[in-house]
């Protein structure tokens, strides 16, 4: 696919400006509804004057945050619409990310003490796509639209950021076609083929698999601690205890007669190659950044080094350490991507 990109500023259209001002709308009926709320705890909770001042200026701060918040979204809009121009955008996609953002609040017992309260968790999914290293923020709908190296046309507001058109003008023919090819080849011939391991990636296969057999036993130690101590009781209370030590019992001997396979047949791997489709970065403000890739044999998580790397027509090679099933490595195919 040819990489033509473009920029271009152009005059808001009447239907540009109609969207526009229906932000107006929305800002004001969110305005309305904070400030009702806001009204209320003042009048019938604060105006009393029984909680002290304290209260009165967090409550202040709390109503000078939101105001402040409304009337940016009010200025911007009114910007956007003073100036009367969009940003137009034509160009390829080169990478897309979700951004996950996690909050918590506690909720608070009629003594006023969080101690025994419980707390409440809202999660805000951000989506965003690439296009020739400038990154827009889009909504889901347009996010799962494209794949990486789709030609895309975009139209957004100077401030307010607000996306006006979206369309898909190209899609990536070549990664389609060779994804198509691949399944045929995978059909006629096998790809996957068994090579001896390395020691340094033996040792990393170790390491990856007693990390994995820690979390079973750390669930499965307590349980049959608490089965000796609890066996005389009564019996209907130590059934779920019994479920739960039989299930990770056979999950732990699964994994240690897994093990002793991979070993006695002299630390094997598979070598798998697959055909590049997409990938996708999450961020989150709670756990670590995710890098994937969706490739013809399903989603791999990767390091940001080969993210950073891999392109959307790419092939790649998966080591797998036989019988343990464990991923300890991706490489890209140079001699055939």
């Amino acid at each position: 696919m040819a990489t033509q990109n473009f920029y271009e500023i152009k005059p808001l259209s009447l239907q540009d400006r109609k969207k526009l001002k229906r932000q107006y709308v929305y800002i004001i009926v969110f305005g309305a509804f904070v400030g009702a709320i806001f009204f209320f705890i003042y009048n019938f909770v604060l105006s009393t004057g029984q909680m002290g001042n304290i209260p009165v200026f967090v409550f202040t701060a709390f109503a000078l945050i939101f105001a402040l918040f409304i009337s940016y979204f009010f200025w911007s809009t009114y910007t956007d619409l003073k100036k009367g121009i969009k940003h137009c955008y034509t160009g390829i996609v080169t990478d897309k990310r979700i951004n996950k953002h996690t909050s918590s609040s506690a909720r608070h017992n009629r003594g006023g003490s969080h101690r025994n309260g419980s707390s409440r968790k809202n999660t805000q999914t951000h989506y965003y796509i690439t296009i020739e290293d400038k990154q827009h923020s889009v909504n889901y709908k347009q996010f799962s639209q494209v794949k990486i190296n789709d030609k895309v046309y975009l139209e957004v507001s100077p401030k307010k950021k607000e996306v006006l058109a979206f369309n898909v003008l190209e899609k990536n023919t070549e990664t389609t076609e060779s994804y198509n090819s691949t399944i045929r080849k995978q059909n006629c011939d096998n790809i996957e083929k068994s090579l001896p391991m390395r020691e340094n990636d033996i040792e990393l296969v170790k390491k990856i698999f007693f990390k994995k057999t820690r979390k079973n036993l750390i669930y499965l130690i307590p349980i049959t601690v608490l089965l000796f101590v609890l066996w005389k009781g009564i019996f209907i209370f130590l059934i779920p205890l019994i479920i739960a030590f039989v299930y990770y019992s056979f999950k732990f001997f699964i994994q240690i007669n897994q093990y002793a396979k991979f070993k006695r047949n002299g630390y094997l791997k598979s070598l798998n190659k697959v055909k590049v489709i997409d990938k996708l970065k999450t961020t989150s403000n709670t756990k670590s950044t995710a890098f994937q890739i969706k490739t013809s044999n399903g989603v791999i998580n990767v390091s940001e080094h080969i993210y950073n790397k891999v392109q959307a027509h790419q092939n790649l090679l998966l080591h797998k350490a036989t019988f343990v099933n464990i991923l300890y490595d991706v490489s890209i195919d140079e001699l055939n991507s």
